[in-house]
């Protein structure tokens, strides 16, 4: 007696790629019309790094 494979678990995954594929076909035209939401956020701007420490001093060079 041979043992049959089920192919319910493929079937099931095969049909979520082709609609999530077609949903994604779909949307991106809507999206690429969407409103201009970058005001809504601020522009993150970082400080200048601190200067480094002077470890030696005019004493030491002199040497």
């Amino acid at each position: 007696m041979t043992r049959r494979i089920s192919t319910y678990p493929l079937k099931i995954t095969l049909t979520a790629i082709a609609i999530s594929l077609g949903l994604g076909a779909v949307a991106a035209p809507v999206a690429a019309l969407s409103p201009d939401l970058s005001g809504l956020t601020p522009t993150l701007t970082y400080p200048d790094p601190a200067p480094q420490p002077v470890t030696r001093d005019a004493d030491d060079l002199r040497k």
